[in-house]
Formats: C-alpha cells, structure tokens, sequence
C-alpha cells in the first residue's frame, strides 16, 4: 500500500513566502460574495490578507494556520483558534491599516470604506464563544478538490481542538456554500440561521450559518 503524501503541519517560516501568493485567493473561495462585497474588487483583499499573513495574532495569519501539502505544493488551509481570539484578532487586523497606508498599498477611503461594510457584514456571525475552537477558514485549490484535503484538515483541528480541552469547534459558513454539506457529513450541525434582509436584498448573501461538533 503507498503511503498517503499529503503531510500536515503547521506553516514553516520557508513556506510562509512560498505559500503567501496562495493564501488570498484561498481565503475568498470559502466566501466569495461576502468578501467581495467587504474588500470590493480592486484588490484590497489581497493586500490585507497578505499583511495578516504575515503577522502573528491577525485574522489570516500564518501563525494560526496548519497547511496540507506535498513536498512544495500546497494543497490546502485550515486557519483556527481559540474562539475569542476572533475579536483580538479583528482588531489587530484593523491596526495594519496604518502601515498599509503609509506604504501606498492602500488608502483611507479604501479602509473607511471596508469599515463600513465589514461592520454590517458582521451581524451575520453569532458570538462566539470562550470555550471553543472557532474554525475561521478551511481551504483548498479547486484543482486538489475531492481528494480528501479537507476531510484531513478538519480531522485534525477536530483531533487538536479536542486534546486541547475545547467544548466545541465551531465556523461558520454561507448557506449555499457546497461545503455546509461536507461539513454535515464530518458530523457538524447548524446551530444558527442568521439573515440580512439588506445584504440578501441588495448585494445577494445568501443566510449564514453557525456549524458545530460537540467535542
């Protein structure tokens, strides 16, 4: 039997640059609509992901992320942490935006901008809560799709989350995302619908839900 070649690991300080050209195209699949209507389409999700990427306790960053490759290919993210890092983490974020601007990667209005719209964005999450593991993104390249990456990675944040002495491991993941379906097979469930008349109206978000294992 040939043993399976997919390796699991947390990301090296080598494959954080060779990783990073990947990382914001991976992040926007796992919620397209919503992201674009966020960062809009003149690139600033790229440009923000890769500052996070880079800097330890942000919401993208490399710090918290475990990659599944094969030898130098990446084949997939799972980015998660303790459930009320989500908000320390925001923040932080937010705090690369001065450093962005002073370096011309981006402008005030841009960043005034994705404010606003993150801010109504966000009423579709539910809290949460201090006492579990908060799966923020789980991503592959479409090409490696269907080949068990993911199921890998979910395995083992499920595995970490619960060696760790998390109640849950909760994500949250839009409606018609194919993957609430993968989830629900892996033995997720929906705790939460949450819906945004506006959002559904004007800018087409399907609801939100808020998936959980018990661990």
């Amino acid at each position: 039997m040939t043993a399976n070649p997919i390796q699991l690991a947390p990301v090296s300080a080598a494959q954080i640059e060779a990783f990073a050209p990947l990382i914001p195209g991976l992040i926007r699949a796992t919620g397209p609509v919503s992201y674009d209507y966020q960062f809009g389409a003149d690139g600033l999700l790229d440009r923000v992901v890769a500052a996070s990427w880079r800097e330890p306790e942000t919401l993208f960053s490399a710090a918290c992320t475990t990659a599944a490759f094969d030898g130098d290919e990446l084949l997939g993210v799972e980015m998660g942490f303790a459930g009320p890092n989500f908000y320390a983490f925001k923040n932080n974020l937010a705090a690369l935006a001065p450093k962005l601007m002073a370096g011309g990667q981006a402008t005030y209005e841009e960043f005034a901008g994705l404010g606003a719209r993150a801010e109504q964005a966000s009423y579709l999450n539910a809290h949460i809560p201090e006492d579990v593991y908060y799966l923020h993104a789980l991503s592959t390249p479409e090409k490696h799709r269907g080949k068990g990456v993911g199921r890998d990675l979910l395995k083992a944040a499920i595995g970490r989350a619960t060696a760790a002495g998390y109640r849950e491991l909760q994500l949250d993941v839009l409606a018609d995302n194919p993957a609430v379906g993968f989830y629900q097979a892996m033995g997720l469930r929906i705790l939460a619908e949450l819906r945004s008349p506006e959002l559904s109206r004007d800018h087409g978000f399907p609801s939100e839900y808020r998936m959980a294992v018990t661990l």
